[in-house]
């Protein structure tokens, strides 16, 4: 899957004043800039469910070591194929709310993938790493 940037600030007037509400619960930028590229296509390496809606995986840089979440409203889905690497994965998450994403196996299957991708694991980013490598081929 790939999608390209066509909002790069949380303050744009594109925004409809409840997904502007939405999203400020999980993003408290004061300038509302977000460190994308309008313009540039990402590819997306999970999705993930917040409040029913996806937020993408992407990598903001060819350097990045992990993807981060971003909301799907500053994207347009540019190639709708799912990868086929990703499986679905609902539970329910510790803070008793239910947890869905699309992600690779180790990642659904290890509820601490993230976080220790996160905190430089050498195991979790040599796994991200493989999958980023065949996902950016897809």
């Amino acid at each position: 899957m790939k999608a390209k940037c066509t909002i790069d600030n949380l303050n744009s007037s594109r925004l409809s004043l409840e997904t502007l509400a939405r999203l400020k619960q999980y993003i408290s930028r004061p300038d509302g800039e977000l460190d994308l590229a309008i313009g540039k296509e990402y590819v997306v390496y999970g999705i993930e469910f917040w409040d029913n809606c996806p937020w993408l995986y992407i990598c903001r840089d060819n350097y990045d070591e992990y993807p981060v979440p971003v909301a799907a409203d500053f994207f347009e889905i540019t190639d709708k194929r799912l990868s086929t690497h990703w499986q679905l994965n609902s539970k329910e998450a510790s803070n008793n709310k239910n947890q869905t994403q699309l992600v690779f196996s180790e990642w659904a299957s290890d509820e601490l993938f993230y976080e220790n991708l996160i905190s430089g694991d050498k195991h979790a980013e040599a796994t991200f790493d493989k999958y980023r490598k065949v996902m950016d081929a897809e």
